[in-house]
């Protein structure tokens, strides 16, 4: 087993840990920073597979931009909602059955499928036609995008801030 297998495996269990611990801590607050690491780690397996390019967007946009969003939020909505509620709720047991029958159909998917491998590589310009399409045919949505999200930060921290 080399290194680049132990490094990927490592990888795995972090996401793996991260994402469990997203959706099992009573703390709203503490999943999201267990979003940001479950993030960060998927980030690394991209770059470990040699997709750099997702890897740094998926640290830009996920980690930089939405789970700040999501961390922000929680933080003032902490603050007008006063109290807490019940962080586990009654009805746990479906939503274990369900994640157990998915768990049982995508092994199955997984094992029977003959999943076919294709030896072709990628354009080596793939990069650079992305670029081009982003600064192109796609910069009117990209720019309302990116505007969304200030327009939605600046919000937030108006709302945030204490009144004086």
């Amino acid at each position: 087993m080399g290194v680049a297998q132990v490094v990927f495996i490592v990888l795995g269990l972090i996401t793996v840990a991260a994402a469990v611990a997203v959706v099992s801590l009573p703390n709203l607050f503490h999943s999201a920073l267990s979003l940001v690491l479950a993030l960060f780690a998927l980030a690394g397996l991209y770059a470990l597979l040699g997709a750099g390019y997702i890897a740094v967007v998926q640290v830009l946009i996920y980690v930089g931009a939405v789970a700040v969003l999501i961390i922000l939020g929680i933080m003032v909505s902490e603050r007008f909602m006063g109290h807490r509620r019940q962080a586990i709720s009654e009805q746990w047991w479906i939503g274990a059955i369900a994640a157990a029958l998915l768990l049982a159909v995508l092994s199955y998917l997984g094992v029977r499928v003959a999943w076919p491998v294709v030896v072709q590589q990628p354009p080596s310009d793939m990069v650079a036609r992305l670029g081009e399409a982003l600064v192109g045919k796609y910069v009117l949505p990209f720019e309302v995008a990116s505007l969304v999200l200030v327009a939605s930060l600046i919000g937030a921290i108006y709302i945030a801030r204490e009144r004086s």
